[in-house]
């Protein structure tokens, strides 16, 4: 089969659709891809593609304010020569979005009469031009894309499932190429001589200082005392990455004595990547640069700060540390002023990331002390029994209520989302689902207050559920105004559960687009009611 794959997203969400690619490439499909332009050299890492076709958003856009008739002739054309080129059986679509929906679509459906369709999956989009969601865990991803922070997925699993791969995901990005390599070593002999302290045979250490926004940035006066420690204790030269709109960081940490080399804005993509190649770690913020290195397999110390958090957006790689700072208003909410004036930033300090580092090229693994635990929420990243990324903590936050409820929901989405994946496709095995049933709420300790709170919305849920499935019945019955009215009350009371409730969050989301795309298929909708209440009610159980 040729697959065609759409992703419009940004480099590391790019990146993390690796696996994806892997495991279509290993049962025999020609697999291409669609990127956006400026993303296009990153595709040069990804294994198994057979054709990188690059959407010119920008100029798109640019064309959109001059005349958009011209505009649209410009896409058609663009589409006429991608469709010649790739002749896709399957269009794929990994980003949610309107207009990659609308790609998507005008992809697997030309309107040439010589031209055949194609199969349009992932998120999708109807004649009417309306979201249509191919699989559930695409219904999750595109719940949880809306409000990063709240899965206790990892964002490549979710690419992963909703793709309909089986095994255990594969993340290994492909080495540079000679040339990227020849001029990364060029790039660091030319720049090592201009140096100070000056040295040879140095080892690396990367540094990415900048992140998405401010908030989610460690300062830059703590990787330049970090710099410091390194080179004073393990003679480890910082390479200060990042893009050309990050070099006033450097500049600044440069500036504050970091004994590092500035390489930011002059490296490519795939010099990028031949430069982490040389580093023996890369200490980094939640950015593109940590899904590039950890795909590379080089280790991965990262920092989540504001609204980003690992257990989403962490290093998909095993064995890599992650740091959120120890405070319990982290994450932060989405949208929503910080009345801490970000002291998240300042939460964890150079020494404790030092000495997190120097056990790690020291000894091989990561030892977080006394500092390290007091400051931080300390996390190394490893494989759960069925494959998927986990967290495993290395400062006691798995007992916490907080990391008791991440283990819980991992056992309780990923059983409903597969129960609800095999009975939407009605696969012809009907017996009752046979995957282990997830851990319920005992496995807090008694009295707790999240486990009071969860246990309680999810009953209110469950019992309102319930009538919402009476409620449908008699619709079906008697199709009136009154019993459709009193219906669609009882849905909506359930969506104001869900989305008042912090814990639920993912399940708010999915909620609200699970009955946009069923609400036409009152069959549908029942299945749906009697999954998630069976899921409930197991999640309430009393060992």
């Amino acid at each position: 089969m040729r697959r065609c794959l759409i992703n419009l997203t940004r480099f590391g969400d790019l990146l993390q659709t690796q696996p994806v690619i892997r495991a279509f490439r290993e049962q025999g499909d020609e697999v291409s891809l669609i990127c956006l332009e400026n993303f296009a050299p990153a595709a040069e890492l990804l294994d198994g593609l057979e054709q990188v076709l690059p959407l010119p958003g920008g100029s798109i856009l640019a064309g959109l304010s001059r005349d958009w008739r011209l505009c649209a002739d410009d896409l058609a054309a663009w589409l006429r020569e991608a469709r010649a080129r790739l002749r896709p059986d399957e269009v794929f679509n990994l980003t949610p979005s309107a207009g990659a929906r609308l790609l998507g679509r005008l992809m697997a459906f030309p309107t040439e009469r010589d031209a055949s369709p194609a199969n349009l999956a992932g998120f999708g989009m109807d004649a009417h031009g309306f979201g249509r969601n191919s699989s559930p865990w695409g219904s999750y991803v595109q719940a949880v894309t809306a409000r990063r922070g709240c899965s206790p997925f990892n964002l490549t699993d979710g690419f992963f499932r909703m793709a309909g791969c089986s095994g255990v995901p594969d993340a290994s990005l492909r080495s540079p190429s000679e040339d990227a390599a020849a001029q990364a070593r060029a790039l660091l002999r030319e720049t090592s001589e201009q140096s100070a302290p000056s040295g040879s045979g140095e080892a690396y250490v990367g540094f990415q200082l900048g992140a998405s926004a401010e908030a989610r940035r460690w300062p830059e006066e703590h990787f330049a005392a970090l710099g410091r420690m390194l080179w004073e204790q393990a003679r480890l030269r910082p390479l200060l990455l990042g893009s050309p709109e990050e070099r006033d960081l450097a500049a600044r940490c440069l500036a504050l004595g970091c004994p590092g080399i500035d390489l930011t804005g002059r490296t490519s993509l795939p010099v990028l990547a031949a430069v982490l190649r040389q580093c023996r770690l890369i200490v980094t913020n939640d950015t593109g640069t940590m899904h590039l290195a950890a795909g590379l397999g080089v280790p991965v110390l990262a920092l989540f700060l504001a609204t980003a958090q690992p257990w989403d957006t962490g290093p998909y790689r095993e064995g890599s540390c992650s740091l959120e700072p120890r405070m319990d208003c982290h994450p932060c909410p989405f949208n929503a002023p910080c009345p801490h004036a970000h002291a998240c930033r300042q939460a964890v300090s150079p020494e404790t990331a030092a000495g997190l580092v120097l056990s790690r090229l020291r000894g091989g693994t990561w030892e977080a002390g006394p500092d390290a635990r007091r400051e931080a929420r300390v996390w190394l990243s490893l494989r759960d029994g069925e494959g998927f990324m986990n967290l495993r903590s290395l400062s006691g936050d798995d007992e916490s209520e907080r990391g008791l409820w991440f283990r819980v929901q991992r056992g309780f989405y990923r059983h409903f989302l597969d129960a609800w994946t095999r009975d939407a496709a009605q696969d012809a095995r009907r017996e009752k689902f046979s995957a282990p049933a997830p851990e319920s709420l005992s496995v807090f300790p008694p009295g707790s207050p999240c486990r009071e709170r969860i246990f309680s919305t999810a009953e209110k849920a469950s019992a309102m559920l319930l009538l919402a499935l009476e409620q449908g019945r008699l619709l079906g019955l008697r199709p009136t105004e009154r019993s459709r009215t009193a219906f669609l009350a009882t849905c909506s009371r359930l969506a104001g559960i869900f989305s008042d409730s912090p814990d639920f969050v993912p399940l708010s989301l999915l909620w609200r687009t699970a009955l946009q795309e069923h609400g036409g298929d009152l069959p549908a909708v029942f299945r749906f009611f009697e999954l998630l209440r069976g899921e409930l009610s197991s999640l309430t159980r009393r060992d």
